[in-house]
């Protein structure tokens, strides 16, 4: 059974490429589910399970978001109606509509996040880059110190004895009578 929405006049039905989301009402709130009820103004209309209104007739400040998802906030009411079903003829059945676009909203959300991640990954990059030029100098300075320790050894002939090379900042020279 295709969802669709139970306010009076809507056509949204579902449609997985569109951004209208449709909730259930909440029947387990008697409450809750009586502003529901209220809120559409239809004459003589009992929700059942299937019953649903799509996110068109909430307002922006009735969402939140959660794992990149757009969820109902649990005390949410619908309040944005085009109209409301006939009793008779006066204009004043008629409920405001407000204009509302939530793929709007989200592309400029996504446009702020994916400015966000763009910084993000720029100083990743930086620190990355940091990060390859110590090692790089961290690698010239382990072949001198090699270079140093050949030497050596060609020098005095040092196969015996072992030395210890530390880089210069890390101690200090005193000379050792002979």
């Amino acid at each position: 059974m295709v969802q669709s929405c139970s306010a009076y006049g809507c056509k949204n039905r579902y449609d997985k490429d569109k951004p209208v989301s449709f909730h259930k009402f909440p029947l387990t709130r008697p409450s809750l589910c009586k502003k529901w009820e209220a809120a559409v103004r239809r004459k003589n209309f009992k929700p059942t399970k299937y019953s649903s209104i799509c996110s068109e007739h909430f307002t922006p400040d009735c969402f939140k978001r959660e794992c990149n998802n757009k969820l109902l906030k649990e005390n949410a009411v619908p309040t944005i109606f085009l109209c409301t079903e006939p009793h008779d003829k006066t204009p004043d059945n008629l409920s405001v509509f407000c204009d509302h676009n939530y793929t709007v909203e989200d592309t400029m959300h996504q446009r702020k996040r994916i400015h966000q991640l763009e910084q993000q990954v720029e100083k990743l990059r930086k620190k990355l880059k940091t990060a390859q030029q110590r090692c790089r100098r961290q690698e010239r300075q382990l072949e001198k110190l090699k270079e140093v320790v050949h030497f050596q050894k060609e020098k005095d002939d040092i196969s015996e004895r072992g030395y210890v090379i530390l880089p210069n900042d890390y101690f200090e020279i005193v000379e050792v009578p002979a």
